[in-house]
């Protein structure tokens, strides 16, 4: 394989990612070809280990290989023209270089990070286009940061529903340091601060905010409760961080929706008191079921608000139904297909709003049902 040929197309990958991050500029179809496009680049030249998160180069890569992904990515970015500016629909996280880091420098994340050079952490609005005050949603993608399956077609379905959408784009990368990294979580704290400081501007209503994570998107709001703490100041995590007024701004969570996680068993500390209602769904052929489960379990032992779906013969990443959406509809439905299994699943968006609905009223609350029995004791 030719290096040189290999960093120029990796180099120019890492240059067209900002395009998957900007869900809101572009026409669906162009920008659905076009990241998808940029996806099959990554998964073509790197190969990504669940497990570990670490990512390395695909041992049989040519050099043909290299040149036809180079061309029809090229191909593909040239057909995309903005529908406006994408810079409109980003809200940056942190001011300049001011910008607090864990476990990993700035230097050190860049060699492990998907993104490019100036990347800088932000959400991508998409807000209800009626003047009115909506909740509040934050979206995070799973695996690098994946907006297509994911996040975009999330984001519209909220937007028709009634609900502002903050799609997260935040520092990512690759290994198992940069998941023991707190980075992601303090962008996710970020943006809820933001937000909230600014929800008469974005007409949001800052008592009703909630946080979506699909597959390893469900690690920053997990660890934004469980590691960080939703109290906690960045300047306690790297004090060369300078507060600001935004970080006056609470980070608790109204709600929190919980799309097949990606996750890993707890971590001390176990902040159950700060995890809000929690709504689950995920088939039971996922390859992360038998470690999602006791983390359901918990939070129901220690008296959180659950409600959970499992779906049968469903495997992981199934979005909002095999990259397909459709805005005429009156709750997204999944693209017609041969399994039966996949039929099974185009009530639970319908569930979702239901549930939102619930737990978001004011009236809404919550109590163990038994209430002599302290299941903490009786779980011994």
């Amino acid at each position: 394989m030719n290096l040189e040929l290999f960093q120029r197309v990796s180099d120019y990958y890492y240059r067209c990612r900002h395009y998957a991050d900007e869900t809101a500029a572009y026409p669906h179809q162009t920008w659905d070809a076009f990241v998808t496009q940029l996806y099959l680049t990554f998964e073509e030249m790197f190969t990504l280990d669940r497990e570990t998160g670490e990512v390395v180069v695909q041992e049989i890569l040519t050099d043909e290989k290299l040149e036809s992904l180079y061309e029809a990515l090229q191909e593909a970015e040239k057909k995309l023209i903005p529908l406006h500016d994408p810079e409109e629909d980003k809200l940056y996280l942190w001011k300049g270089g001011n910008m607090p880091w864990h476990l990993l420098s700035a230097g050190e994340w860049a060699k492990k990070s998907f993104d490019a050079p100036d990347f800088r952490p932000h959400v991508v609005k998409h807000l209800v286009p009626d003047g009115k005050k909506h909740p509040a949603v934050f979206i995070s993608g799973g695996r690098y940061r994946e907006n297509l399956r994911g996040s975009r077609p999330v984001a519209e379905m909220l937007v028709e529903h009634g609900y502002h959408a903050f799609v997260l784009n935040d520092r990512h990368g690759g290994g198992l340091a940069v998941r023991k990294s707190l980075v992601r979580s303090m962008d996710l704290q970020r943006a809820i601060r933001l937000v909230r400081a600014h929800a008469e501007e974005l007409r949001v209503d800052p008592e009703r905010i909630v946080t979506y994570g699909l597959s390893m998107g469900n690690r920053p709001t997990i660890d934004l409760i469980n590691s960080l703490g939703i109290h906690t100041n960045p300047h306690e995590v790297d004090p060369s961080y300078q507060p600001d007024k935004v970080d006056l701004e609470s980070a608790q969570l109204n709600a929190y929706i919980c799309e097949y996680p990606a996750t890993f068993p707890w971590q001390d500390p176990n902040r159950y008191a700060d995890f809000p209602p929690t709504f689950g769904v995920m088939g039971n052929r996922d390859f992360s079921l038998w470690r999602v489960m006791p983390f359901f379990n918990d939070l129901i032992i220690h008296k959180v608000a659950v409600e959970l779906h499992i779906y049968d013969g469903i495997s992981h990443g199934f979005g909002m139904g095999d990259f397909k959406y459709y805005r005429e509809e009156p709750f997204v439905r999944l693209q017609k297909s041969a399994s039966p299994y996949i039929q099974s699943i185009e009530e639970w968006p319908h569930l979702l709003f239901l549930w939102l609905d619930r737990v978001l009223d004011k009236n809404y609350g919550y109590t163990w049902p038994i209430g002599h029995i302290d299941p903490k004791e009786t779980a011994q």
